[in-house]
């Protein structure tokens, strides 16, 4: 599961209208501020996904944007929430907030960087938005605290004992760090003066110096972040849940909120396994709610096995974290099924566009590759001969192209040796990589005869694919 406290906040950007929804442009350029659709790895399409909840930040593809020649778009009335836009490698993560005090440009420019991506998908690239924008104002907080940090990064290293130092100079570490906590207070609230109290923005900020004042040894709470803050936080669960900045701001708080329970030798380890929400409301003060929120981060802790037992026993609780998290585990469960290819769309040799189709009724590899991989011919070529050669009934094979272009894909398919091979081309949609579980070229993702995704990671031909196939098969009931 991915974290909720992360810094993918420097990349956001946002519109804010006062009718519960916006419209506006979005600017395409590389970094030389040239139209991003003249790079030929880039095209003319972005793909639009919608975050389910901001703890996992599991998205659900949407939209897809076009620009024109000049990498101008305009997404009319966008629903406030948070959006990966992704054109591979490169993703922008947008968020959309009218909580705001005042009406922000309605222009946001995606940066491509003309840098080599470290990777196939999951590389953030930047934004940039008008001084006026919130997302401005917190990229200059971000930075503030990031020069703040980096000026007492030899402090911190030997306050926290990291480094060797005297005695006389770990004092002297902690009290500079304890001073510029002491500091901060002022200028703390100026900055947030900059953001409205409960919004998803807000949230951001708040999270933001929650991270400072842990990383210099404070409290995350402060007195100048409790007074902008002040008055009750009247969203819903579902709402809070929709903003990361909540998420991550929620978990800072409740750093090893076990610590108390194990120093009063409570038996919440058994609690937390069996499903006794009683005793642990008791114990911590909680809602059920509250509850569910720490168990469901509890994902990520190192008692995580007990975390898993608890939403076994109680997924079926009828409380607003509850009904989030089943949502979003429905959907990315979906979403790893062969039944979710239903949803999509391929291209075939001909050029028409069809309802793709995992396949049923037999075992079914399907080999991922692309223009350029040598690996992959090679993988292409094994897997057909021993299809062609050694393969028992009831198997059968196709390939999957990922090229990025029409152009690279007809020369993907010039590699087939007969036209009854079966050659489709899926393309960089994040929703079919969603779907694929894309993580290397080649790749072999296997159906079985009930149309469901053996699995999504098979070895490949030259390591083991074909030793895996028959012990599946031999394994598979009979009819």
């Amino acid at each position: 599961m991915k974290k909720a406290c992360t810094g993918w906040w420097l990349f956001f950007g946002a519109v804010v209208s006062t009718w519960g929804q916006s419209d506006f442009v979005i600017r395409w350029q590389d970094d030389l501020g040239n139209p991003a659709c003249e790079l030929p790895a880039a095209g003319h399409t972005i793909h639009v996904s919608a975050w389910l909840e901001g703890v996992t930040q599991t998205a659900l593809q949407g939209v897809d944007l076009v620009v024109d020649e000049r990498g101008i778009c305009s997404w009319p009335k966008v629903q406030p929430g948070v959006y990966t836009l992704e054109c591979l490698p490169w993703s922008w993560t947008l968020m959309v907030d009218t909580e705001s005090r005042e009406m922000s440009p309605d222009t946001v420019t995606l940066i491509w960087p003309l840098r080599t991506p470290p990777s196939a998908r999951g590389n953030q690239a930047p934004l940039r938005y008008e001084e006026s924008h919130p997302g401005h104002r917190l990229g200059m907080l971000s930075n503030r605290l990031a020069l703040s940090l980096d000026a007492l990064d030899l402090d911190q290293l030997v306050g926290w004992g990291v480094v060797g130092g005297s005695s006389e100079r770990q004092a002297a570490s902690k009290e500079a760090m304890r001073a510029a906590l002491d500091s901060s207070h002022l200028w703390v609230l100026d900055e947030l003066q900059a953001f409205q109290p409960h919004s998803m923005w807000g949230d951001l900020a708040l999270s933001r110096l929650s991270e400072w004042r842990m990383s210099l040894g404070g409290d995350p709470r402060s007195e100048a972040m409790e007074l902008w803050a002040q008055g009750r936080d009247t969203r819903t669960w579902t709402k809070r849940l929709a903003s990361p900045g909540w998420c991550a701001l929620w978990e800072l708080r409740h750093d090893q909120w076990w610590d108390a329970l194990e120093s009063q030798r409570k038996p919440w380890r058994n609690w937390v396994a069996t499903g006794d929400q009683d005793s642990l409301c008791h114990a911590m003060e909680w809602t059920v709610d509250e509850l569910h929120m720490a168990m469901w981060l509890g994902l990520d802790q190192k008692w995580n096995r007990w975390a898993a037992a608890w939403w076994e026993v109680r997924w079926k609780d009828q409380c607003e974290v509850a009904e989030v998290r089943r949502q979003s585990e429905q959907t990315s469960a979906h979403l790893g099924t062969a039944q979710s290819w239903e949803d999509m769309m391929w291209m075939m040799p001909s050029g028409e566009l069809d309802p793709a189709w995992a396949g049923e009724g037999d075992w079914r590899v399907w080999l991922l590759t692309k223009k350029g991989s040598t690996s992959g011919l090679r993988e292409w070529s094994v897997l057909r001969q021993w299809m062609e050669q050694n393969a028992p009934l009831g198997m059968s094979y196709g390939v999957l192209s990922v090229d990025g272009s029409e152009e690279h894909w007809r020369t993907t398919l010039g590699h087939r040796e007969s036209v009854k091979e079966r050659v489709r081309w899926v393309g960089r949609d994040p929703g079919w990589w969603d779907r694929l579980d894309v993580e290397r070229v080649p790749q072999v993702v296997v159906v079985n005869p009930n149309g469901d995704i053996q699995t999504h990671h098979a070895p490949l031909p030259t390591e083991g694919l074909f030793a895996e196939l028959k012990r599946w098969s031999l394994m598979w009931p009979s009819r």
